[in-house]
């Protein structure tokens, strides 16, 4: 990991772009989730074609949807011990050079089970990306701003589908559905450099960070000690850590549906066109990377001045709302209702997501790498589950009854939350 003194000469270096240093971390962070994401839907745009080639029906291609999130979730609390014993920006250019080799992969087995092992060591590569990216934020932003940082680089993750799924149906179109893994391999090799050459594990060993940023960073940031034990007795006894991972699950739940099924339900159930699907799925994705920011903004905003713990909770208002707006889609008369009610309920959700993508900077801010692998490998356990559940719910019933169940499970997760969640330090 790296770490020590400020050199005086560093501090002297002149910063010659216009913003400060910590945002090539935030901008570099939200690009390579921008990736993650894109490398996970492209397998949901492909699927209805890679199903009528195989004769697989929705419950089979649930398992290839599912792998992935085999792979990911499993390997998740490793890459974030890893994480903090070796430092973010090592494990974050290994995750990326990782899953974008499985990525390549992918079109290469011809049956089920070979597909889906190739998910699962794609995702393990991508494990490595929520510890790496909270574990380097914790370094380089202060208190103030951790809901509008982690909140902004986590939208990257709504920012993959928005390019991902019209893209993926351009070249699917032009070369097949193969091409589409060929093609956004190459994405992770064009991050890559810009990642090893121009970022550092802290700002105090960063050429590119001024003396005045480098004093408004440490004004409010914990010190992260060296290959720190983690204490994961005291960890897992935290209630609010409980509560920030059910509610993670609950949101996860609503956005895996989302990013595994949405095309299929565009296509199958409403009988979208190729193109009209592309916009149908991607609009909702836009929504939530708006509304993700700009919730991130009100929160750190409005926590200045009010409890912190009291503003994360009244922001899940907006994301009861958007599980109740959900039950509204089998009533939608038209293609633009269906697309409009997908986008209010997706930008309403995202309430939450700057919520719990804090948390592991705010309860254990020592051991955030940590802390946010074991959140992120409960809360997607929903990537495994619900690609599935979903495929079998609308095989044996309906598409109704699997928005009844992702609002059933939203609401749990808000619930849980209100009662045991907090915003303050449980571990020093």
């Amino acid at each position: 990991m790296e770490s020590g003194s400020l050199s005086p000469a560093l501090t002297a270096t002149r910063r010659l772009l216009p913003w400060p240093k910590r945002l090539d971390i935030a901008l570099l962070s939200f690009l390579a989730l921008l990736i993650a994401y894109c490398d996970r839907v492209n397998m949901s745009v492909a699927a209805p074609l890679i199903m009528k080639e195989y004769g697989w029906d929705t419950a089979q291609m649930g398992w290839v949807l599912s792998g992935f999130f085999m792979g990911y979730t499993f390997f998740m609390i490793p890459a974030g011990m890893l994480v903090d014993r070796w430092g973010p920006k090592r494990m974050f250019a290994v995750s990326v050079a990782w899953w974008s080799v499985f990525t390549a992969l992918t079109p290469f087995p011809k049956s089920l089970g070979g597909m889906t092992l190739v998910r699962v060591l794609m995702g393990s590569g991508e494990s490595g990306t929520f510890p790496s990216m909270n574990s380097i934020l914790v370094r380089w932003f202060p208190r103030q701003e951790y809901s509008r940082a982690t909140g902004f680089c986590w939208s990257g993750g709504y920012a993959g589908p928005i390019i991902a799924f019209p893209l993926a149906s351009v070249i699917l179109h032009a070369w097949g559905w193969r091409a589409i893994f060929f093609l956004f391999a190459i994405l992770g090799v064009i991050w890559l450099p810009f990642w090893l050459f121009g970022i550092r594990d802290d700002p105090e060993r960063s050429s590119g960070v001024t003396a005045e940023e480098l004093s408004y960073i440490k004004a409010s940031r914990p010190e992260i000690p060296q290959r720190s034990v983690t204490p994961w007795g005291r960890i897992l006894r935290l209630p609010a850590l409980w509560a920030v991972m059910i509610l993670h699950f609950s949101s996860n739940w609503f956005s895996y549906v989302m990013i595994s099924w949405l095309p299929t339900y565009l296509m199958d159930e409403r009988h979208f066109s190729l193109s009209s699907m592309a916009l149908g799925s991607s609009l909702p994705f836009l929504s939530a990377l708006l509304g993700t920011n700009l919730f991130g903004v009100l929160i750190d905003r409005m926590s200045l001045k009010h409890e912190r713990t009291r503003v994360r909770k009244l922001f899940l208002f907006p994301y009861a709302l958007a599980a109740a707006t959900l039950l509204l889609l089998p009533w939608a008369a038209s293609p633009a209702m269906t697309v409009t009610l997908l986008c209010v309920a997706m930008a309403l959700m995202t309430g939450a997501t700057p919520v719990y993508a804090s948390s592991s900077l705010e309860l254990a801010p020592r051991y955030t790498g940590s802390v946010v692998a074991l959140q992120a490998c409960f809360a997607n356990l929903a990537g495994v589950l619900a690609p599935v559940v979903i495929g079998y719910v609308v095989k044996v019933s309906s598409w109704y009854l699997a928005f009844v169940l992702t609002a059933s499970v939203s609401l749990v997760g808000i619930l849980t939350f209100v009662f045991f969640g907090k915003a303050e330090r449980q571990i020093d």
